[in-house]
């Protein structure tokens, strides 16, 4: 009893985590697009998307370190050194990244902004980068309150400050990066205190966390090449759309269609996500090679993804005009808004489902496959967007990305199907998946049929 209360802690403090990862999205970005105007806000949610492409793209460093944490099979000095020299890594990448945007914007690529709002947007994404890869340090650490609680006070505090700067000081687009860099700033630095501390509590021998070298950094971003082609084609698949959308159609028409995803990210970033975490420290501890694989660590993994994925998901994609209206207000976008989420949402409901593959395939480290795959899947979903853009149709748009999750979950079960070392574990997950997900669509066409003709 009492290590299933304590589950269910770790569970609900990883939640905590995740709320406040979207916490901007259903709660402050209605406000800031208020504030800013239709046209200013286009080019915010320009920004926040390549935010979180960057924040993906992190050269693998949270899956290498995360990854090596949740094995646990190296000392305290070792796992410092290597999240140090994950931070060497990550700081050269924005080193030169800093002076090439800078020489864009120079050259008339961002006629919309400043120089100040180029430069600070960078750094913002630096910090937040590092702030992401400490807060994985810490859950692959189980560590779930302590960063969940930083992690959770960090973003609201953040949010909240935004807003006041934007309502009472200046409703421009430098005064969202300013205040959005200066608390991220505060927050990284808490992060990365406690992250580090634990090991420096823990070391034999001080004289071991001597900070690392460039050529450090450099052996470890070539020791994760595979994971950089994968987070990087990822991050571009699941962020460059907005760009895409604005740039081919216009910075008007991306609101409502980031606005549309913001939403449907749900069941793969609140959802499915922490249940991910949760389990994928677990699943890497142990043997998952034969016949005798611990069915109830799969089984409950398997549960947890597909109920907490799906149920919610199903309620607000059959009610989703009155919820929309809860959370928009009632405007003319609305509407817009709501076709865009009954087109996304099963797919990335269907996504949040690859977190049980993509497990299997981490542990039996198919990185290449993984990269390979994403990368190919990235060039034709980007080309297929870019098309559609083209054509002006931004429902084109959601239908080729509902259809690029789906794909995608498929693809990771087939391959962790095929790979004798998870081949037993991949087969039962699959089935246990299609007995909860075939009665779940079933509710789903029943219900649309009955909302339809009522």
């Amino acid at each position: 009893m009492k290590l299933l209360r304590a589950a269910a802690l770790d569970m609900v403090m990883l939640y905590a985590g995740k709320v406040s990862a979207v916490l901007v999205g259903f709660i402050f970005l209605p406000y800031y697009r208020h504030l800013l105007g239709a046209e200013a806000f286009g080019m915010v949610a320009v920004i926040l998307s390549l935010q979180g492409l960057l924040i993906m793209l992190d050269l693998g460093m949270s899956t290498l370190v995360g990854r090596e944490i949740a094995m646990a099979d190296s000392s305290p000095n070792a796992l410092a050194s290597l999240v140090r020299t994950a931070e060497m890594s990550l700081t050269a990448f924005y080193a030169l990244l800093l002076p090439i945007a800078v020489f864009l914007w120079a050259f008339g690529s961002f006629p919309s902004v400043d120089w100040f709002t180029v430069i600070g947007a960078i750094v913002l994404f630096w910090v937040l980068v590092l702030q992401n890869m400490y807060y994985g340090a810490m859950l692959a650490r189980r560590e779930y309150a302590a960063a969940s609680t930083i992690q959770l006070v960090g973003v609201a505090i953040r949010a909240g400050a935004t807003a006041y700067v934007l309502a009472a000081v200046s409703s421009t687009i430098a005064a969202f990066i300013a205040t959005q860099l200066v608390f991220a700033i505060v927050q990284a630095l808490v992060t990365r205190k406690r992250c580090i501390q634990f090991w420096t509590k823990s070391a034999t021998d001080r004289s071991l966390l001597a900070n690392p070298t460039l050529r450090d950094a450099w052996e470890l971003i070539k020791k994760g090449r595979a994971l950089v082609l994968f987070s990087a084609a990822g991050a571009a698949v699941t962020q460059l759309d907005k760009p895409l959308v604005s740039g081919l159609i216009s910075a008007n028409s991306v609101a409502p269609y980031f606005l549309a995803t913001t939403v449907c990210m749900v069941p793969l970033s609140l959802l499915g996500g922490p249940v991910s975490q949760y389990f994928q420290p677990r699943v890497l501890n142990q043997n998952f090679a034969g016949a005798d694989f611990p069915k109830s660590t799969v089984q409950r993994f398997v549960l947890c993804t597909i109920l907490i994925s799906s149920l919610p998901c199903l309620v607000f994609w059959l009610a989703r005009d009155p919820l929309l209206g809860l959370w928009m207000g009632h405007g003319h976008d609305n509407s817009i808004i709501s076709r865009y989420v009954k087109i996304l949402l099963p797919g990335f409901v269907i996504g949040a489902f690859g977190y049980i593959p993509y497990t299997f395939l981490l542990y039996a480290k198919d990185l290449r496959f993984q990269a390979v795959a994403s990368i190919a899947m990235s060039v034709v979903t980007l080309a297929l967007t870019a098309f559609a853009a083209y054509r002006q149709s931004v429902d084109g748009v959601c239908y080729i990305y509902a259809a690029y999750h789906t794909v995608s979950t498929l693809v990771s079960w087939t391959r962790a199907l095929a790979l004798e070392k998870v081949r037993v574990a991949a087969r039962y997950s699959a089935i246990l998946t299609l007995q909860l997900v075939i009665p779940l669509v079933a509710i789903a066409i029943v219900g649309q049929f009955l909302i339809k003709n009522s």
